[in-house]
């Protein structure tokens, strides 16, 4: 049953969660929860990069929102660990990992979702790929996908300012979807197009 404004505003940070993970209210729960909690956020990222022109810190800054729904669907009550613990705990896990990575690839490494075609891996950034890899998976996607699929796929890895994946949020404002929205529309026809582009293989 779906919970009203005046409910979720009441509810503790436990029962919030579990709406989230369980989908009832998923986003006037999320955004519940970003509210309380942007500020623990915001705190150890200024922490950790004091400078407020570091690329980094500005691309952790914008993923806000999404890092702390990936941290609020991980979260377990069942380890006695308040949310805001553990949100502050992952949040220095990104920074450093960010950090760390970058330090190791000065390609920075932009998302995690990998497509495997053959024996290689195939990242789905247009950074990091060349011009036939980039057609051929937006080809898949526009051949296969709904017009809002296609949007977000160009939103996210085509039009991001200097060849940057574009922040889940500046998506979520263009498509006119909320950010879980377009992350769940997103990692959808990921799974899809990892199974096309096996099948493929197989042929």
């Amino acid at each position: 049953m779906k919970e009203s404004l005046e409910q979720i505003k009441s509810l503790d940070d436990k029962y919030l969660i579990e709406n989230i993970q369980v989908g009832v209210s998923k986003s006037e729960c999320l955004n519940e929860i970003i509210n309380r909690h942007s500020g623990i956020y915001l705190d150890v990222i200024h922490k950790y990069y004091k400078d407020n022109d570091n690329q980094l810190k500005k691309d952790l800054l914008s993923d806000k929102e999404y890092n702390i729904y990936q941290a609020a669907i991980k979260y377990s009550s069942n380890k006695n660990t308040k949310f805001s613990t553990y949100l502050g705990n992952q949040t220095k896990w990104i920074c450093l990992n960010t950090y760390n990575r970058n330090r190791k690839n000065k390609s920075e490494e932009l998302d995690d979702v990998i497509i495997c075609k053959k024996s290689e891996s195939i990242d789905v950034t247009k950074k990091l790929l060349d011009d036939q890899q980039v057609d051929e998976v937006f080809s898949l996607i526009k051949n296969h996908f709904s017009k809002n699929v296609i949007r977000i796929f160009k939103m996210r890895y085509l039009i991001g300012k200097k060849n940057k994946t574009m922040p889940w949020k500046n998506v979520s404002e263009k498509i006119g979807y909320s950010i879980q929205g377009c992350i769940n529309i997103h990692n959808s026809a990921l799974a899809e197009i990892k199974n096309l582009m096996q099948n493929d293989i197989h042929e």
